[in-house]
This record gives structure tokens, C-alpha cells and sequence, in this order.
């Protein structure tokens, strides 16, 4: 690990209060092997519309002193590599607002094994999580996770599915799995969490097993096999 480190290639992007872009070296080339000159662009241009609400949460936890260091960091894939990107917020009075840091993960990096925590380190509890944070058009939203009919893995984020449509959740499958009630989601698809009290029935008509759930339009969500059997002791199928 202190090797990798010492050999790291570090991007550096700053932004001006308006979010767009006044200064970044020669690593950020590099890494993002961009054409287009990146001196003056908007950072939301940057990125597909898809990904922009992300962008923003990202921003706006660098700005927060009390926002947890996870929160204003993310994982971008490219092509054979991962980026990771960390924004910090800059002291007022200067010429750029945000400074974004790049760091290139290799396939090496990821899969390095992660050293357990000393015997006598305690782990801290797993708080559980009173209302979930969503994102619409009029911003940050907070509702009662019992609103939530499933949700669905969105590259590290998540999608809540409601019965007034499909919102984007800065928090991740495990994080949400670990932290909503077990007795009301269930994990029923590596990609799938299931809020128990809107599933209606489980069909099988197609040969394969999927919730199907009281929403409008009786969304399915699918069951995976390794899943199955666990799930019936749990429904004391």
C-alpha cells in the first residue's frame, strides 16, 4: 500500500463559484483522456444529465462542515479503470471554490484484501435510518422509508421506487440494507431491496420467481435463485 501511494497519479480539478472550471494539471488529462479543452466548461456539461443530481449531493457535502468525509466522494467507472473523486471546499476569499481531487484506482488496488480492524477496536452500531433522502426537482427530500415500495442498485447509488414514481438516493444498496428495518426489507436480488409491506404475491408464470408489488402498474421485482429459499422461511412458505 505505501508503494501504490508514493507512486499515486493525483488529478486536480478547481471550480469557481459558479461551477465551472478555472484550473486543472496535467494528471487530469491524463487520467479522463479528454479532446476538449476542460479551462472554462461547466462541471454539470461535464457529465450526462443522468449523473448531475449526483454531482450536486457531492458538491454541496464538501461544502457541509458536518457532512461525513464518504459523503462528498464518488466512484466514477471508465472503460478498464476507476476513478475516484474527492471534493474539498476552499477557503472563502480565493479564486476557486471547490477543489476536486482525482485518484485512478487500478484492478490491483481494488482487490488488494483490506487488513481487519484490531481485536480491541470496537465497531461503531449501524444507525438505523428514520427517513430516507431522496432527490427531486425542488431538491433533497426526506420521506418515510415505509413509503418506499422497493429499491433498486443505481451504479453506487440507489433509486427509491414509490407510488409517486422513481427517485435518486445518494446512499448505496448495502448502506440501505444495513440500516432499514430487516423485518420489513428484504434483499431480494443483488440489486433489489423489497419493502415487504406493499408485496402482494410472488409469481412464478415465467419460470422465474419476482415480487410483485402494490404500486401502480404492479411493478416485479425479481427474486434471485440463491435467494429463494430464504426468503420462504422467511414468508413461512
Amino acid at each position: 500500500m505505501e508503494y501504490t501511494l508514493q507512486h499515486m497519479d493525483v488529478g486536480l480539478v478547481l471550480l469557481d463559484g459558479d461551477r465551472r472550471v478555472v484550473s486543472v494539471n496535467a494528471s487530469v488529462a491524463r487520467m479522463l483522456g479528454r479532446d476538449r479543452p476542460l479551462l472554462g466548461a461547466s462541471l454539470h456539461d461535464l457529465h450526462p444529465p443522468g449523473s448531475r443530481a449526483k454531482v450536486e449531493l457531492l458538491l454541496a457535502a464538501a461544502h457541509d462542515p458536518d457532512s461525513p468525509a464518504a459523503a462528498s466522494s464518488m466512484m466514477v467507472a471508465l472503460p478498464g479503470r476507476t476513478i475516484v473523486v474527492k471534493a474539498t471546499a476552499l477557503p472563502p476569499g480565493g479564486a476557486a471554490a471547490l477543489a476536486l481531487m482525482l485518484f485512478e484506482v487500478t484492478g490491483k488496488a481494488l482487490h488488494e484484501p483490506v487488513p481487519p480492524p484490531p481485536a480491541d477496536v470496537a465497531s461503531e452500531p449501524v444507525t438505523p435510518l428514520v427517513k430516507l433522502p431522496i432527490t427531486t426537482r425542488q431538491g433533497v427530500v426526506l420521506i418515510d422509508p415505509a413509503d418506499a415500495v422497493y429499491v433498486q442498485a443505481d451504479g453506487h447509488y440507489t433509486r427509491v421506487h414509490t407510488a409517486d414514481g422513481a427517485f435518486f438516493c445518494s446512499l448505496s444498496l448495502s448502506e440501505l440494507e444495513a440500516r432499514l428495518d430487516v423485518r420489513q426489507f428484504v434483499r431480494a436480488h443483488r440489486r433489489y431491496l423489497v419493502n415487504l409491506r406493499h408485496a402482494q404475491a410472488i409469481d412464478r408464470s415465467d419460470g422465474r420467481a419476482a415480487f410483485v408489488m402494490a404500486a401502480p402498474g404492479s411493478p416485479r421485482v425479481p427474486v434471485s435463485r440463491g435467494r429463494i429459499e430464504q426468503l420462504k422461511k422467511l414468508l413461512a412458505l
